[in-house]
C-alpha cells in the first residue's frame, strides 16, 4: 500500500509538471456572486499546446479521487467520499430544480467541475466559493472551487451551481468557433432564479414577501435590474433585493409562453450588451406597448405571493393578531360618522349596539375561518368564543356569557407570554448550547441532523424535548377538546406569574 501511494504521488507530480510547461492559463477566479468571465485565445483545437494541456488536465482529473453525480454532469474532487457525494447530489438537485423551473429537459453538453481545496479546519476564506469559465481546447470549461474552511455555505454553493447551470445552457448552443470573449449573466437573473427555485420547492418564506408587500417604499424595476454591487448592500437591503428579484422572475414565468421567453432572455443576457430593460422588452413584447406594464405585473405577483394559503398554519403572535381583528366590530358615531372600534369581548357594550344580533353572525363566521389555519393551541380558545356567542344568541344572560369570555381574554394573554418565553428560550438555546458543543457547518451539520432525526432511540428528558412534545400534543388537539392537565398547569403558572408581575410597583 505504501509503495502504491508513493507511485500515485509521483504520477500526479509528473502530470502537474507537464501541465506547467510552456503555457499560462487564462483563468481568473471570481466570486460566485460576480460575473463569470470567459477568455478565449486565438488558438484553435489544433494548437498542440492547448491539446496537450487538455489531455494532461483530463489525466490529472482521472488520477484524482472524485465522485461523479448521477446525471454525470458534475465531477466533485478534493475531499472525502461522503462529502463529495453530498455535494454531487446537491448539485444534481439544484440543476434539476432549475430545469423544471425553465421547462427544459436535463440534457447537457458541457460538464461542470467542482473541487474542494483545503480542509474544514482551515481558517475561513473571505471568498470561499468561486466560479470561473475558461477556454480549453476550443471548449468552455466550467469550474467551481470550494474552500471549506469554517464550513460550506450551502446558499452560496447553490448560487454557484445555478450560475454555472445558466452559463452552460447559454453556451451549449454556440459553435466552438463562435464562442464569445466574455459572458455575463446579470445578478438579478441569477438571484431571481434562485429565489424562484426556493419558492417552487416550498422552501421560500412567505413572510418575506408579505413584509415587502407592506413596505411603503419598495424598489422600482429599474433599481432591481440595475443593481450590480450586491456586496455593498447591508443585510436588510440585500434581503429586499433578493425577494424583489424572485418576484420579477416569477411574474415573467407566469406570462403566456413565459418559460420559453425567459430561456431566450437568459441566453441573450449572457451574450448581449444591451440594457436590462431593452433585453426584457425584446422577449416580452407587451412591455413595448406600455412601459409601466412590468411594474404592474411585479406588483400583482407580489400581492399573490404575500397571501397566506388556507392550509398554512399561523404563529401564535399572528393568530393573536388576527383573532383580535376578528373580534373587532366597527361602529360609526351617529353625529360625527367617525369610526369606533368595539371588542366583542365586552358583552355589555356589545348588547348596547342597535341590531347587535346581526353583528354576531359575521363575527362567528370570521372565527370559523380563522380556525382553519390558526396556531393549534388557539383552536380550543376559538371554540369557546363560538360557544359563548351561541349561548348569547340563544338567550343567555350577559353575566353568564361574560363569565365565559373573561377567562378567555386572560388565557390569551398568558398564552402570548408563554409563547414569547418559549421563543426566547429556543433562541438562547441555539446561540449558547449548539455553538458550544461542537461547531459543524454545511453538509456535516446536515448529515448529523438527519441521523438524529432518523434515529429510533428516544432522546433524554430535557426542557427542549418536553417543549416539542407539548407542541405535538397541541397540534393533535381536536376542536372543543380540553387541554391536557400538564399544559393547563403550565398556563396557570404562567398566568400567575404574569399577574404577580403586573401587581409589582
Amino acid at each position: 500500500m505504501k509503495y502504491a501511494r508513493i507511485a500515485r504521488m509521483l504520477k500526479r507530480l509528473t502530470l502537474c509538471a507537464a501541465m506547467a510547461l510552456g503555457h499560462a492559463t487564462a483563468q481568473s477566479p471570481a466570486d460566485s456572486t460576480e460575473a463569470a468571465p470567459m477568455q478565449s485565445g486565438a488558438t484553435t483545437q489544433a494548437d498542440p499546446t492547448r491539446a496537450e494541456k487538455r489531455r494532461a488536465e483530463i489525466a490529472l482529473q482521472e488520477a484524482d479521487e472524485h465522485v461523479v453525480s448521477q446525471s454525470r454532469m458534475f465531477s466533485v474532487s478534493g475531499g472525502d467520499s461522503l462529502r463529495m457525494g453530498a455535494i454531487a447530489t446537491k448539485a444534481d438537485e439544484v440543476r434539476g430544480a432549475v430545469c423544471r423551473l425553465l421547462g427544459v429537459d436535463t440534457d447537457w453538453k458541457y460538464g461542470i467541475s467542482i473541487r474542494l481545496i483545503g480542509n474544514s479546519t482551515d481558517p475561513a476564506e473571505p471568498n470561499p466559493i468561486r466560479t470561473r469559465i475558461s477556454i480549453i481546447g476550443s471548449e468552455p470549461n466550467f469550474q467551481i472551487r470550494i474552500y471549506p474552511g469554517g464550513g460550506i455555505d450551502v446558499e452560496r454553493l447553490t448560487n454557484a451551481i445555478i450560475t454555472m447551470t445558466l452559463f452552460e445552457r447559454a453556451l451549449s448552443n454556440q459553435r466552438a468557433d463562435a464562442l464569445p470573449d466574455s459572458v455575463n449573466i446579470p445578478h438579478w437573473l441569477i438571484t431571481g432564479v434562485q429565489q424562484a427555485v426556493l419558492w417552487r420547492s416550498g422552501k421560500g418564506d412567505r413572510r418575506l414577501y408579505r413584509s415587502l408587500f407592506e413596505r411603503a417604499d419598495m424598489l422600482t424595476i429599474e433599481e432591481i435590474v440595475s443593481t450590480d454591487k450586491i456586496s455593498d448592500l447591508d443585510a436588510s437591503s440585500r434581503q429586499v433585493y433578493e425577494v424583489s428579484c424572485g418576484v420579477l422572475i416569477m411574474c415573467l414565468l407566469h406570462r403566456e409562453g413565459g418559460p420559453a421567453q425567459l430561456r431566450e432572455l437568459i441566453a441573450e443576457s449572457a451574450l448581449a450588451d444591451g440594457s436590462p430593460r431593452e433585453i426584457i422588452t425584446a422577449h416580452f413584447h407587451e412591455l413595448g406597448v406600455d412601459s409601466t406594464m412590468l411594474s404592474k405585473w411585479w406588483a400583482l405577483e407580489l400581492a399573490a405571493l404575500s397571501q397566506a394559503p388556507a392550509t398554512e398554519m399561523l404563529t401564535p403572535m399572528e393568530t393573536e393578531k388576527q383573532l383580535a381583528e376578528a373580534l373587532t366590530i366597527v361602529t360609526y358615531d351617529a353625529e360625527t360618522q367617525l369610526p369606533r372600534n368595539l371588542s366583542a369581548d365586552n358583552v355589555y357594550a356589545l348588547q348596547e349596539l342597535p341590531e347587535w344580533r346581526a353583528q354576531i353572525r359575521p363575527l362567528v363566521d370570521r372565527l370559523m375561518q380563522l380556525n382553519l389555519h390558526c396556531f393549534p393551541g388557539y383552536r380550543a380558545i376559538i371554540a369557546e368564543y363560538c360557544r359563548a356567542y351561541s349561548e348569547l344568541l340563544k338567550g343567555g344572560t350577559a353575566d353568564a356569557v361574560q363569565n365565559i369570555l373573561g377567562p378567555l381574554r386572560e388565557l390569551r394573554a398568558a398564552y402570548i407570554t408563554t409563547s414569547l418565553r418559549a421563543r426566547d428560550y429556543l433562541d438562547w438555546y441555539e446561540i449558547t448550547h449548539l455553538g458550544e458543543q461542537k461547531r459543524k457547518e454545511g453538509f456535516e451539520a446536515y448529515q448529523e441532523t438527519m441521523h438524529l432525526l432518523r434515529s429510533e432511540t428516544p432522546g433524554s428528558d430535557t426542557h427542549m424535548s418536553r417543549y416539542l412534545q407539548d407542541i405535538e400534543t397541541l397540534y393533535g388537539l381536536k376542536s372543543g377538546q380540553e387541554l391536557p392537565k400538564s399544559l393547563l398547569e403550565q398556563v396557570r403558572k404562567a398566568h400567575n406569574e404574569y399577574r404577580n408581575k403586573e401587581k409589582r410597583p
